[in-house]
């Protein structure tokens, strides 16, 4: 080789060397890397990164591709996907942006936002993010994307945190969603949304928000201190389970003010409500478990069922009707008291009670919920403060059942206090336990007195009295326990649930009417016109206990088992980010600068 040809080849070698450096100094200052796997490109995402820049890879993505974002903190992120892609983190924070980004304005989309999806953007996935919004319309936008998970997330702040329209089989789980101005989690016209296991607490109007929702799921949920309601349901709502809430210090508890079809709403533990003289729905209508609205109609044979719950300790009724409103029966719930003149339901309704009674069992003293003279086999979760031989005792009552663990081989006096506005004292005595009688035990059989409704139908008489069953009494095992990764506040309902809670496959599609006829969008001004004389104790209750049937509500009968219908695949190959190596890269390409400059001056020595 001539020196001339090995002159070419050790330039052609350098300038090589310093564009590949160049690109490396390139690819580390954006802060961002990369790796293709069978799986799609991974793309880890550091806060060096604008919000123009990572718009821009998310544009340029394919589908199926995943983005980690690795940094601590990130600031006026407002981010368009539109197509599906996986956006996870290990609890980054995420500061909204307080101004649309161009992206938005060129796509004609008004609302500020953190994470907006659109239709294209169905079967994607937003995972372990920490999202802060307290200047912008919303947190995250779900707007006709299906198939779409929100998981392991914290949002707080905006004026709605979530919202979700015209979407089909999304699930939001496991998020501690929190202080937004209005609701945490608005539901418009959407099929198959299962909202599973979230802390929900702390907004200024409504937990959870729906306007046109149908075949869904609300399950497993801590719902309390917002400023309105719970769960608030408006226009129309059908097939939708609602089951296993625990819902608590909120205006009410559930608040049911649409056109509502087969909605089974089982297994809910309503408590501590509290009235507000300055809602606007009317201090009368606040401070109550369940709470029908003046919107609120049904099908006569497809009245909305009901059943299972606790409601308790709440500040108005445990459960109301509208005034405007014809009575009507609900299922079987407990209303915190085995009699009917202490349950404080409206007059407007017709309700089976369930009885808490006491018995003998092997490791102490058994509390069991029945329905005529048997036990419930299904049943919302909730603490019960009874007194044993002078000692007070919180015990959970877990599937209608719980246990005060003191010998058993003496008898006892338990005393037990129902309600709070006229309470209601039960004393008890148990005598000690034999063996004999696990499956006789004596049980303290609450007076059955029913009474005719609000309407002025006469009382009818029932025994609500008897032995029930005492086998002995152990917590079962519902599945695997869900929780939440971020701290919950407010009392620990244990919330053990079956991983297979099920989402009712039957697809409405999407729906359109015209939202906010009576919602937080367009908020209802009637007010009630009830007054104090609803609550004066002639009328406090329109109570149906003993035998009496409830009427149309069904069964609990068997849910159905399906599992996850999504999940979240692990990340396959990853690379660590180029981090603080400026310095180390800037050296580098000084030092081929040199080494070019050097081999250049010593061309003539080749030649």
């Amino acid at each position: 080789m001539t020196a001339k040809k090995v002159n070419i080849v050790f330039n052609i070698l350098l300038i090589s060397l310093f564009a590949l450096c160049l690109i490396s100094a390139v690819s580390a200052s954006g802060g961002t890397n990369s790796t293709v796997s069978a799986n799609g490109t991974h793309y880890i995402v550091s806060s060096n990164l604008s919000n123009d820049a990572i718009q821009s890879m998310i544009d340029n993505a394919s589908v199926n591709d995943t983005f980690e974002f690795t940094s601590s903190n990130y600031n006026n992120i407002t981010l368009v996907i539109e197509k599906q892609l996986k956006f996870v983190s290990n609890n980054s924070t995420v500061n909204v942006a307080i101004l649309p980004s161009k992206k938005a304005s060129a796509l004609g989309i008004c609302n500020t936002f953190g994470f907006y999806f659109t239709g294209n953007s169905s079967g994607s996935t937003l995972s372990g993010f920490n999202i802060m919004a307290p200047s912008a319309d919303n947190a995250v936008i779900l707007d006709g994307s299906s198939n779409t998970i929100i998981e392991n997330n914290t949002i707080s702040g905006a004026q709605n945190n979530v919202l979700v329209r015209l979407a089909n089989n999304v699930q939001i789980i496991n998020n501690y969603i929190h202080n937004a101005t209005l609701n945490s989690i608005q539901v418009q016209n959407v099929s198959n949304i299962k909202l599973f296991n979230n802390t929900i607490a702390f907004n200024g109007r409504s937990g959870i928000e729906t306007s046109n929702m149908f075949n869904s799921n609300i399950s497993w949920n801590e719902i309390f201190f917002n400023s309105f309601n719970g769960i608030s349901l408006y226009n129309r709502s059908s097939n939708n389970h609602i089951e296993y809430n625990h819902v608590y210090e909120n205006t009410n508890g559930i608040y049911i003010n649409s056109y509502s079809t087969n909605d089974k709403i089982y297994y809910n533990t309503l408590e501590f409500n509290r009235m507000d003289p300055d809602s606007e729905l009317g201090g009368f209508e606040t401070g109550n478990g369940l709470l029908f609205g003046e919107f609120f109609e049904s099908s006569r044979n497809k009245l909305p069922d009901i059943s299972y719950n606790a409601l308790i300790h709440n500040e108005n009724f445990q459960a109301k009707n509208n005034p405007s409103k014809d009575p009507f029966k609900l299922g079987t719930n407990y209303f915190d008291s085995n009699d009917g003149e202490h349950t404080f339901i409206c007059p407007m309704l017709l309700a089976k009670i369930l009885t808490m009674n006491f018995s003998s069992v092997s490791n102490g003293i058994g509390i069991k919920i029945f329905e005529d003279d048997q036990p419930v086999k299904g049943f919302a979760m909730f603490n019960q403060k009874v007194t044993v031989d002078g000692k007070e005792y919180s015990v959970t009552i877990k599937d209608g059942e719980g246990v005060v663990e003191v010998d058993s081989s003496s008898d006892h006096v338990v005393e037990v206090t129902h309600g709070e506005k006229i309470p209601d004292h039960r004393k008890v005595e148990v005598s000690k336990y034999e063996p004999s009688s696990d499956n006789g035990g004596t049980s303290s059989g609450g007076s059955g007195n029913e009474q005719g409704s609000g309407s002025g139908n006469g009382g009818v008489s029932g025994s609500g009295s008897g032995s029930g069953t005492s086998d002995s009494t152990t917590d079962s095992n519902d599945g695997d326990e869900g929780t939440v990764s971020n701290n919950k506040n407010g009392d620990d309902m244990s919330n053990n649930m079956n991983n297979s809670t099920s989402v009712s496959s039957n697809n409405q599609g999407n729906v359109v009417a015209n939202y906010g006829t009576n919602s937080s969008n367009v908020p209802s001004q009637s007010e009630s016109v009830v007054g104090e004389q609803e609550q004066s104790q002639g009328q406090e209750n329109a109570v149906e206990s003993g035998s009496v049937e409830s009427g149309d509500s069904s069964s609990p009968g068997d849910s159905q088992k399906n599992g996850k219908a999504y999940e979240v695949s692990s990340v396959t190959k990853k690379s660590n980010p180029l981090n603080n190596n400026s310095p180390l890269i800037v050296a580098a390409v000084i030092f081929l600068v040199v080494v070019f400059i050097y081999g250049y001056r010593r061309k003539d020595g080749f030649e």
